[in-house]
């Protein structure tokens, strides 16, 4: 996966095959809630949101005018009421709001108003942090991490595709990782026991031998996986798509059929 690339997260399937085995799932749509890639997109395609994002000054200038215009509004309505609403109470005592009290304030709400504008950027660094911290665990070659599972989550939630990762071997129990985008993820004998998995697109991926008990797998899409030799017993797998699954060996729940 490249940095920083932005990329739709999953198109749920709606249909209900019959996989290669003979393994009946039944049709269980998965809701998708908008991520911060699918924000992204929506951002880009507004003039406005686009000069906000890329400019510093803008967002500065927008926090100083914001917090000018609401002290404005708070010493008009002051002023009004202690002058009983009379008319022209709103220019009244406009000069008060030149004082050192007032600057301090405006400073203040200036401040605020731009840590709320930079919310954006700030999950940027967020998502290239994990991206970076994803790819130190896994050249550590530890087999569990408590960070590399953190990163892949954040990774996720925000909606940015982790095809094509190298997790082989890594215990990823209890990972929370639903409505992925995981193409062609190399998850050969890794520990997924307990996953939230469920409406993830793992199309192509490798799961030969991978510990799937008791994960959720509802909605999720594996057309053209290896599941040969996989431990499924327990796994939720309503409304999973596996056209073309390679399903030989894996080890499924004694009253749900066992591929051959």
């Amino acid at each position: 996966m490249a940095q920083g690339a932005l990329r739709g997260a999953i198109l749920l399937g709606s249909r209900a095959p019959r996989g290669q085995h003979g393994l009946l799932i039944s049709t269980l749509p998965m809701p998708r809630q908008s991520t911060w890639v699918d924000r992204q997109q929506r951002r880009h395609d507004s003039r406005f949101f686009r000069l906000l994002d890329g400019s510093f000054l803008f967002r500065l200038a927008l926090s100083g005018a914001a917090a000018m215009a609401l002290l404005l509004l708070v010493n008009s309505y002051a002023t009004c009421r202690n002058n009983r609403w009379s008319p022209g109470c709103l220019w009244r005592d406009a000069e008060a709001l030149i004082s050192v009290g007032n600057v301090e304030s405006l400073s203040i709400v200036t401040a605020a108003f731009l840590y709320v504008l930079e919310a954006q950027k700030r999950r940027q660094r967020d998502n290239i942090e994990a991206y970076e911290l994803l790819m130190n665990c896994n050249a550590s070659g530890v087999k569990w991490l408590v960070g590399r599972i953190s990163a892949l989550e954040i990774l996720n939630s925000a909606g940015l595709p982790i095809d094509g990762q190298q997790l082989a071997g890594f215990d990823l129990r209890n990972l929370q990782a639903a409505n992925g985008h995981w193409h062609n993820v190399n998850l050969e004998g890794s520990v997924l026991r307990r996953a939230n998995l469920a409406g993830t697109d793992l199309s192509g991926s490798n799961l030969r031998g991978a510990d799937l008990r008791d994960a959720d797998l509802r909605g999720s899409i594996l057309v053209g996986a290896d599941l040969e030799g996989a431990l499924l017993e327990g796994a939720q797998l309503d409304g999973a798509e596996l056209d073309g699954a390679q399903l030989d060996r894996a080890s499924l729940d004694s009253g749900a059929p066992n591929p051959s």
